[in-house]
């Protein structure tokens, strides 16, 4: 391992945010240096350990503020996710959800109704209105892209930071 990448294995949420926005702020028209590219998928791989986790670790979340369609089998609410942190993420949602539901997040594509990307996961606990929801299964490799750039999506919407 790069001894870089082992300093990364330690930063905190906010750290590897951080990070990754040097790291995109360092991109050529025609990508990454190889050394970055390595570097940015070392910090996405990261972070989703961490959003992934089961248990929190009393980090305080990384505010967020974006759009999400919230389905589950019995129904489809608008939500906004508020907060991505270690744990999972942190949804305003209407309506009653129970913990351990499976759910799907949906992002808008665009400015239609039409719906873009959707990752999976379960509604851990619940706080009145707002769900912490688990990304942590064994998802498939499809899944897990479409994960890590609704991750990297998220933290880019983060405000407070």
């Amino acid at each position: 391992m790069h001894p870089e990448h082992a300093e990364i294995e330690n930063m905190t949420l906010p750290q590897l945010a951080e990070r990754l926005e040097d790291l995109d702020g360092r991109r050529t028209p025609v990508g990454w240096v190889p050394e970055d590219a390595v570097e940015r998928a070392t910090v996405e791989r990261c972070i989703l350990a961490l959003v992934a986790a089961d248990e929190t670790h009393g980090a305080k979340p990384m505010a967020c503020n974006m759009e999400v369609k919230l389905r589950s089998k019995e129904q489809l609410v608008n939500a906004r996710v508020t907060g991505i942190g270690e744990g999972g993420i942190r949804i305003e949602a209407p309506s009653k959800w129970v913990v351990g539901t499976h759910v799907e997040m949906q992002v808008k594509a665009g400015e239609s109704d039409e719906l873009g990307l959707r990752v999976r996961g379960i509604i851990r606990e619940i706080h009145g209105n707002q769900l912490r929801i688990s990304v942590a299964e064994q998802p498939s490799e499809g899944h897990e892209r479409r994960l890590r750039r609704f991750v990297v999506e998220l933290i880019r919407h983060r405000s407070g930071s």
